[in-house]
């Protein structure tokens, strides 16, 4: 069993049991929680099947203490579906359900419309069609296809026209923005959001 003290300085009891062959990760208090294989020697492999049950089950505990995974609900009205992995930018935000949603578009320094002082906000989860919100990565894990941006431990950058490349280019300001997991066709990258601020210095990865 593990504690851990929130921010508001509140003990939640967080505890792991075996049971069957089954982690069961839960709050003390609650019976809702969710599980995952535990592997024995004789188990066929699958990793990606493994990694993906455990970020769920980390993405559903995490939040409520407080940690894991940085999202931001935006919109889409650029007239065209915004891909899932795109890269982004807030480019204003409209009145949607009685609040303000900032709403988004894909990075593209080599777009004369766009502005290159404007941050990178993060990587969207999914597709976004346009006239929907969506969901946009700004820190943590994203799955996606990444067998082209090379294996684990890739440092992944976003090029002069908005794309995601493997390793820093030769060329332009260099935004640094997330770290091969799973290299696979539905592999995973580990988003950080930095290297891409206002300042020179930023926009050439020294931050």
């Amino acid at each position: 069993m593990v504690g851990v003290t929130t921010k508001y300085n509140t003990k939640i009891y967080q505890k792991s049991t075996l049971e069957g062959g089954i982690i069961r990760i839960m709050a003390q208090s609650s019976s809702n929680y969710p599980t995952m294989k535990y592997p024995i020697a004789s188990d066929p492999v699958n990793v990606h099947g493994d990694f993906k049950v455990l970020v769920d089950a980390l993405n559903d505990i995490l939040p409520p203490l407080g940690y894991g995974a940085a999202y931001v609900d935006a919109r889409n009205i650029t007239g065209s579906q915004i891909n899932l992995g795109t890269p982004v930018f807030i480019n204003g935000n409209v009145s949607y359900g009685g609040t303000m949603v900032s709403t988004i578009a894909k990075y593209d320094p080599s777009s004369p419309s766009h502005n290159p002082d404007v941050p990178i906000l993060g990587l969207t989860k999914t597709n976004i069609q346009n006239g929907d919100n969506g969901l946009v990565i700004v820190s943590g894990a994203l799955q996606m296809n990444t067998t082209g941006l090379g294996p684990a431990g890739t440092k992944i950058y976003v090029d002069g026209n908005g794309a995601l490349v493997a390793g820093r280019p030769e060329t332009g300001p260099a935004r640094y923005i997330a770290v091969v997991a799973i290299q696979h066709t539905m592999g995973m990258l580990i988003i950080q959001t930095k290297g891409n601020g206002t300042w020179g210095a930023l926009k050439d990865g020294l931050s």
